[in-house]
């Protein structure tokens, strides 16, 4: 297909890297966050509503009313000791160039996010705009920006993130990218425009039969022709010739709501990936602890973080579905779903063979202390003993000396066990609820 290059007037671009941090250094890694002039994300801080956007304004009245209650809990926590998605940010705004193939395209960087989330997951955020240049430009830069630009800006954070060797379950170089893109005045929008700016695709864009099913598919046209929104496994792209008024309004959403949408089905589809990772490296016969804790895992994320609808609203709900469906959040779902009832009848199975042995065990031995044990030496054990009369017992009278003694010492044993196992699983919640709860509490200094 022949393309019809468009000038974009101009490019947002919101590129978000996913990354595990250590459980062990949070408390330091939020002191580095805090040194390099990071500052914890409020929605009572109204200030911030304009501090980091290139001068758009984000209403935090209208994110919260987004999201339902429970929701927003989670996703704007008032204070660093709550659980949820706790966010840092800095204003950079510096200018900078990215050369391209001999060609240099001028860029300016916005602003930083670092977001620590429940269990060890977190995301980047770089935040930045090119100003009057072609769609195809836009795109190069988009596809070009890697992570390295990362490190120039945070040189410290090896320290604290190994991006080089990113978990198993995260993509290694998978950035993921939100695009506006606003049209200059006279410029039209087509579905190869969209198409493009989704899949971050050259010149080489394929026929128009399967670019119109694709982007019908995975786009949200309400307000076309003069705004599309297109979501697929990486990109989020949203296309406008709005006027500038109008352009105000949608780069709220982009910078707002659509932001935390994107994070949300991120998270969970990097949480539900890491569950089915940790459950395929199980010893299922002998890592009954992992078995444990990847229970307690699935459990306290279904309950505390995912919820089938988030927005209230009929426009944030759509949203949400396509998200959901470029992420493939049901799938996975139903996925962890069965995981977790394969772990529930694996522990039920196993509980109950061990109390059918415990009880054949104490049954047994109850029987002969009782019946045969207990009423051949007993009397010998009354008032002052005698340890001599033990040397004139015969083979059943040492048998049943044999058969109390150890009965006590087995259930004095099974007693400290359980025990042992009280103390043990209490101690594990707690190390697995502080992966599941993020506390950005900094130990005070000492004088």
């Amino acid at each position: 297909m022949m393309i019809k290059e468009k000038q974009v007037s101009q490019a947002f671009f919101q590129f978000i890297l996913p990354f595990s941090w250590k459980a062990v250094t949070i408390r330091n890694f939020i002191l580095f966050l805090q040194k390099n002039q990071f500052t914890p994300y409020r929605l009572k801080e109204l200030h911030n509503e304009t501090a980091y956007y290139g001068g758009y304004q984000v209403l935090h009245s209208d994110m919260e009313a987004f999201f339902h209650p429970i929701t927003s809990q989670f996703l704007f926590p008032s204070s660093g000791h709550e659980k949820g998605f706790q966010r840092y940010t800095k204003d950079i705004n510096v200018e900078s160039l990215l050369t391209i193939n001999h060609q240099k395209i001028p860029f300016q960087i916005h602003s930083i996010d670092l977001i620590l989330c429940p269990y060890e997951l977190g995301f980047i955020t770089v935040r930045t705009e090119i100003k009057d240049t072609s769609l195809s430009n836009a795109i190069d830069f988009a596809n070009h920006f890697n992570r390295k630009d990362y490190e120039d800006l945070l040189p410290d954070l090896r320290h604290f993130v190994n991006l080089d060797s990113p978990p198993p379950f995260l993509e290694p170089d998978k950035m993921h990218i939100q695009s506006l893109l606003h049209f200059a005045d006279g410029e039209s929008i087509d579905e190869v425009d969209v198409f493009r700016s989704v899949t971050l695709c050259g010149e080489n864009v394929g026929n128009h039969e399967y670019i119109t099913n694709y982007v019908k598919d995975h786009s949200y046209s309400r307000w076309a022709p003069n705004t599309y929104i297109c979501v697929n496994e990486n990109c989020f792209s949203c296309l406008t010739n709005s006027s500038t008024p109008k352009l105000m309004a949608v780069a709220k959403r982009f910078y707002g709501e659509n932001y935390y949408l994107h994070l949300i089905n991120l998270f969970n589809k990097l949480v539900f990936v890491k569950i089915a990772q940790n459950y395929s490296t199980i010893r299922i016969e002998k890592d009954y602890n992992e078995i444990e804790k990847l229970i307690y895992f699935i459990n306290s994320f279904t309950s505390n973080f995912f919820f089938i609808e988030y927005p209230t609203n009929l426009e944030g709900q759509e949203l949400f579905k396509l998200f959901k469906r470029a992420y493939n959040i049901d799938s996975l779902y139903l996925n962890t779903k069965e995981t977790l009832f394969s772990l529930f009848k694996y522990e039920e199975n196993s509980v109950t063979k061990k109390d059918s042995m415990l009880l054949l065990v104490l049954t047994l031995y109850t029987v002969i202390c009782g019946i045969f044990s207990m009423n051949l030496f007993t009397k010998d054990l009354e008032g002052k003993i005698d340890w001599s009369h033990f040397k004139s017992y015969n083979p059943f009278e040492y048998f049943a000396v044999f058969i109390v003694f150890s009965g006590i010492i087995v259930v004095a044993i099974l007693g400290f066990q359980s025990l042992y196992q009280v103390i043990q699983e209490r101690k594990n919640k707690k190390q697995w609820d502080e992966q599941a709860v993020i506390s950005s509490q900094v130990p005070k200094k000492s004088n």
